[in-house]
């Protein structure tokens, strides 16, 4: 998939979602020989023509996509064939057939089930990730647990806490595996490539600089919390009330604007367009994570009702410490990182151009 045209179908996606929370009944809309879908429950029972972008509770492709296949949900089950590329993320992601070009995962629960046959790379992040189908290039997996008792034709990195060989397992090219133990190798494992010398995973560093930067950013939250209270409690409602739709369109906008910017420069006469493009992605950067420290601080004191400003402003305090600590957890911490800040920017754009205003329903 180009990056044009992945960064089409995430739009795509994002701004339907952006139009309101996600309907229990699915809504497909169809553009040439592509599907976009959101819904409650989402089961795909006829082929696909072109690309499929889906996102859902539960999401299950039961028929062949001749293109791309880009899905999000609680629970993804990927049944039937994709010709092109498969982009996948959930709380449990399951893949159980062929995919004729590269595929990256994500989810809680990742598994890759021995029906799956992966024509090109595999790249995979979980708490857990299981490899039982084929892979016909290299697999690059992230997870605190990882079980291969499949075939990897090329190389296989693992980054994670645990790593078991089952007596399945082929590995034709190098193991390279990073990780807080020994890896478990079962009788009738197969590693052709050679394994390289084991190396503890590094956990990130911080010290002095992630106290500034914590400081820093306190300091700035609660500025904007005490100038723009009501414009700041938009965007966290935006993000509370579209979670999903203030993180795709953050990524949209974070892969996208960059693009629009070059290109308008490549015109010389857009140069000044391009720029002030490139000055709004700074700024949405600089205050994405914020917004979403503060959607979590507002989670936490206005589950009553209002909340004063000076209780926002602790709240959010709290947050971005919290954050900040999360982002330090070896393997996962960048993730929660990206995240947070795709989120923000997301419900930023969300609350500066909504039709309407966000009202979540209040606790009896």
């Amino acid at each position: 998939m180009s990056a044009c045209r992945s960064l089409a179908m995430v739009s795509m996606l994002a701004l339907s979602l952006a139009a309101g929370p996600i309907p229990a009944a699915a809504k497909a809309t169809q553009v040439g020989g592509d599907l976009y879908q959101s819904g409650g429950e989402i089961t795909i029972d006829t082929p696909v023509a072109g690309d499929a972008v889906l996102a859902g509770g539960r999401v299950a492709l039961g028929k062949p996509v001749e293109g791309d296949a880009l899905v999000a949900g609680g629970s993804v089950d990927i049944r039937s064939r994709v010709a092109g590329s498969l982009y996948a993320a959930g709380g449990e992601v399951r893949v159980d057939a062929p995919v004729g070009a590269n595929t990256r995962l994500a989810g809680g629960r990742v598994i890759i089930d021995r029906e799956a046959d992966i024509a090109g790379a595999l790249t995979a992040a979980g708490a857990n990730v299981r490899l039982d189908g084929q892979v016909r290039g290299y697999a690059l997996v992230t997870a605190a647990q990882v079980q291969i008792n499949g075939r990897v034709a090329g190389d296989l990195r693992v980054i994670g806490g645990e790593l078991v060989l089952g007596p399945d397992a082929v590995v034709e090219g190098r193991l390279d595996y990073r990780g807080t133990s020994t890896p478990r190798v079962a009788d009738g494992a197969r590693v052709q490539g050679g394994i390289a010398e084991p190396q503890a995973a590094e956990p990130s560093g911080g010290g002095g600089y992630s106290i500034a930067w914590i400081i820093g950013a306190i300091v700035a939250a609660a500025i904007v919390l005490a100038v723009t209270p009501t414009g700041a409690r938009r965007a966290t409602q935006a993000l509370r009330a579209r979670p999903i739709a203030a993180v795709l369109l953050g990524l949209a906008l974070l892969v996208g604007m960059p693009i629009a910017a070059l290109l308008l420069a490549l015109t010389v006469i857009g140069i000044p367009i391009g720029a002030l493009v490139f000055a709004a992605l700074l700024s949405l950067v600089a205050l994405g994570y914020l917004a979403a420290a503060a959607a979590l601080g507002d989670a936490i004191v206005e589950r009553g009702g209002t909340a004063s400003t000076r209780k926002r402003i602790l709240a959010t305090a709290l947050a971005l410490v919290a954050l900040a600590l999360a982002a330090q957890v070896p393997y996962v911490g960048w993730v929660v990182w990206l995240l947070a800040l795709l989120a923000g920017i997301g419900a930023i754009v969300l609350a500066a151009f909504g039709r309407r205003s966000v009202q979540l329903p209040r606790p009896a």
